[in-house]
C-alpha cells in the first residue's frame, strides 16, 4: 500500500546461521564466504577505501547502498573511516524496502566486533517509511531510507560518489536491477563516481552502460570469477565541506538545535539570544507526531522527526495518552492507530497511547548544546559582502551564513513567508507522581521538579499580557483529570510562530524579486546567498524543531539532504508566494 506509513519487514529463515530472506527466496551473502565480512570488505569496502587515501582534511565522501539488510556493509565502511582525521565526514546512505526486525539485527550484530553496532541498535528505527538520520559517530552519518526503491531515489536529494548494488540476486528481485533505476543513479552521481557490486550479469552491464556509466570486469570473489565495477565519466575529486562562517540568530528550539548539528561536526558559529518569548521558555514542551488517516509526506515527516527525538538531550520517553473528544474524533483514532504496530501506538478506552512519544526539558537540552550565546536585539540584516546582524546602527555579527531561527519577527522575517503570530497561555503547578502526558482538552505534563505544566490554548490575538479566564480555564480543566494544589500555579504567556499552512518554514531564502518570474517551485533557481530560514513551528517546535535544523544544516554543507524533496517543497520558503501566483502571471 503506497500510502501507508509501515512497510513490511524482512521475513527470515536461518540456514546454518546465515539470513535467508523468505520473500526473496535467496540469502543475504555467500555461504561459500569464510564469512560475510570477508565478501562486503573485498567488494564493497575496499573500493570506499580506496577514495577515502585521496580525502583531505574537512573533505567527504558519499555511498548510496542498495540493500541495507543487516548492515555490514555500513558498520565495515564506518570502522574503515575510523583511521581518517576526525574531520572527514563519512555520508552513508542506505535503501531498504524491507528493513529487518530490530531483534534480527541485534542477533547477528551480536556475532561480531563493530565499532558502531551499539549506536545503530539504539537508533535503528521501526519499520516505518521514510528517510531516518542515525549517527553512528560525530563524522558518520547513516541516513536510512525505509521505502520502495524507486520512490526512496527519486525522493533522494544527494550527490553520490560510490554506489554499493547489494540487492538481492537480479532473477530474483528484478525490481531492484533495472534500467530506470541506473539512469536515477546516474543523474545523483558526481563526475568520477563509482558502482561497486558482486554482480556480473549482463543485463546489469547493459543498463548501467545505458544509463551513462562505463564498465569493466574485474576479479571476483570466493567462487566468482568475476563482477562487474562501474564508474560515471570524468575526474572523482573528494568534496570539500564548507568552512564558512555562520550566525544563528534565536537560541529557542530551532536555534539550538542548529547549533547542535553543527557542534557536532565541529563547525564554529555564532548565535545570538534575543530572548523572544516563545514556547522555548515552558519547562516542559510535548514531543509527538502529528499524524493522519492518509500517510502524507508532512506526516511520515512529523512521525521521523519525533524518532530523532529520542537522542535528543533533555529528552523524556514517557508516552503521551491522547483521549478523543468526541465520537467521530475517537473513531479517527481508532483508523489511525490501526495503522501501527501495538508496540508504537495502540487505542485504549477511547485514548490513543503513543509509546514512543514524550516531553523535553528545554533547559537540560540548551544547556547540554551550547554554554555561551550572545544577548542582542537584532532589528535588521544586511547583505554587505558578508550577512551583518545590527542592533541598532551597531553590527553584532558578519558571517557568510546566516540562519534566521527566530521566532515571530516582523522586522528580520518578510511578508511573503506569512508568519502569523498565535498567542498562548500555560501554568505550572505543584505535583507529584505524574508519569506521562495526558492529552484530553488539555495537556497536563509528568512530575519534573516537584512541578508540572499544563498547556495550552491558541488565541488568534497575540497579546503580550496574560489572560487570567485563559489560565482559569487550563487549571479547571486539568483539575478533572489530575490532582495538584491550584494554589501553587504559576502562569506563562507567549507567542508562537506559525505558517499559514502549520508547516515549519526551513531552506535557503529566495531571490524574492527573481521569484515573481517563475512559475512553478521545480523552475526556482535563484537565492540570496547564504541566507537561511529555520522557523513557523508552531506549537510543534520540540518534535520538528531539530530534525528540520539537521536537514537545514546538511545543506548548508552540501551534504546529502537529511529529508526528501517532496518533505523540502512543503516546507519551503517560496511556498506561498508560488500559491499566491495569478493564473495570468
Amino acid at each position: 500500500m503506497a500510502d501507508s506509513y509501515f512497510v513490511d519487514p524482512a521475513e527470515l529463515a536461518w540456514h546454518d546461521e546465515t539470513p535467508f530472506s523468505e520473500t526473496y527466496q535467496d540469502i543475504y551473502w555467500s555461504s561459500h564466504a569464510d564469512s560475510p565480512l570477508s565478501e562486503k570488505q573485498a567488494v564493497f569496502v575496499d573500493p570506499v577505501r580506496t577514495m577515502a587515501r585521496r580525502c583531505k582534511p574537512g573533505s567527504q565522501i558519499t555511498v548510496c547502498e542498495l540493500g541495507f539488510g543487516f548492515g555490514i556493509n555500513c558498520l565495515l565502511t564506518a570502522d574503515m573511516w575510523r583511521d581518517l582525521p576526525p574531520d572527514c565526514r563519512l555520508n552513508f546512505i542506505s535503501i531498504e524496502k524491507h528493513p529487518v526486525r530490530k531483534q534480527d539485527l541485534a542477533q547477528l550484530l551480536s556475532k561480531f566486533e563493530f565499532s558502531s553496532h551499539e549506536p545503530l541498535l539504539a537508533q535503528y528505527p521501526p519499520h516505518y517509511r521514510g528517510q531516518h538520520v542515525i549517527w553512528l559517530s560525530n563524522n558518520v552519518r547513516l541516513l536510512l531510507i525505509i521505502d520502495d526503491i524507486d520512490d526512496a531515489l527519486g525522493n533522494l536529494d544527494a550527490q553520490v560518489d560510490m554506489w554499493f548494488l547489494d540487492g538481492f540476486a537480479p532473477s530474483k528481485n528484478q525490481a531492484m536491477w533495472q534500467p530506470a533505476l541506473y539512469r536515477k543513479m546516474f543523474s545523483r552521481s558526481r563526475h568520477g563516481a563509482e558502482v561497486a557490486t558482486y554482480s556480473a550479469a549482463g543485463g546489469v552491464r547493459r543498463g548501467l552502460e545505458y544509463a551513462g556509466f562505463t564498465t569493466r570486469k574485474i576479479d571476483g570473489f570466493g567462487r566468482k570469477n568475476e563482477m562487474l565495477s562501474a564508474k560515471r565519466p570524468g575526474t572523482w575529486q573528494p568534496l570539500e565541506s564548507c568552512r564558512d562562517s555562520i550566525t544563528i540568530i534565536g537560541a529557542g528550539l530551532a536555534g539550538i538545535f542548529c547549533a547542535e548539528a553543527l557542534t557536532r561536526r565541529g563547525i564554529e558559529f555564532q548565535i545570538i539570544d534575543g530572548g523572544d518569548p516563545g514556547p522555548s521558555t515552558i519547562p516542559q514542551l510535548a514531543v509527538m507526531p502529528q499524524l493522519a488517516l492518509a500517510s502524507e509526506p508532512r506526516y511520515r515527516f512529523s512521525f521521523a522527526a519525533c524518532h530523532y527525538m529520542q537522542s535528543a538531550p533533555g529528552y523524556y520517553k514517557t508516552g503521551v495518552h491522547r483521549w478523543g473528544q468526541n465520537d467521530d474524533e475517537i473513531t479517527r483514532l481508532q483508523q489511525i492507530t490501526a495503522q501501527f504496530p501495538d508496540e508504537i501506538i495502540e487505542f485504549l478506552d477511547n485514548r490513543m497511547v503513543m509509546h514512543e512519544a514524550g516531553w523535553l526539558a528545554f533547559e537540560e537540552t540548551k544547556r547540554s548544546i551550547i554554554d555561551q550565546s550572545t544577548r542582542a536585539q537584532i532589528g535588521s540584516i544586511r547583505q554587505d559582502g558578508q550577512w551583518q546582524c545590527l542592533e541598532g546602527d551597531n553590527v553584532i555579527s558578519s558571517s557568510d551564513h546566516l540562519i534566521l531561527a527566530t521566532g515571530f519577527n516582523r522586522e528580520l522575517l518578510p511578508n511573503e513567508l506569512e508568519v502569523r503570530a498565535i498567542g498562548g497561555h500555560a501554568v505550572s503547578v505543584k505535583t507529584s507522581g505524574l508519569s506521562r502526558i495526558i492529552n484530553n482538552n488539555v495537556t497536563v505534563f509528568p512530575t519534573y521538579e516537584g512541578r508540572s505544566i499544563i498547556s495550552g490554548t491558541y488565541e488568534r490575538e497575540a497579546d503580550a499580557s496574560v489572560n487570567w479566564s485563559s489560565i482559569s480555564e487550563l487549571i479547571q480543566a486539568a483539575a478533572k483529570l489530575v490532582e495538584f494544589d491550584e494554589s501553587s500555579a504559576e502562569p506563562w504567556h507567549g507567542i508562537r510562530a506559525a505558517a499559514r499552512d502549520r508547516f515549519p518554514i526551513v531552506g535557503q531564502a529566495p531571490d524574492w524579486q527573481k521569484l515573481h518570474e517563475f512559475n512553478r517551485l521545480s523552475a526556482i533557481n535563484e537565492y540570496q546567498n547564504g541566507l537561511h530560514y529555520c522557523t513557523a513551528f508552531g506549537s510543534r517546535g520540540a518534535t520538528h524543531a531539530r530534525l528540520a535544523a539537521e536537514h537545514l544544516v546538511s545543506k548548508i554543507l552540501r551534504e546529502p539532504a537529511a529529508l526528501g524533496l517532496k518533505e523540502q517543497r512543503l516546507m519551503s520558503p517560496a511556498r506561498f508566494a508560488i500559491r499566491n501566483r495569478k493564473p495570468d502571471e
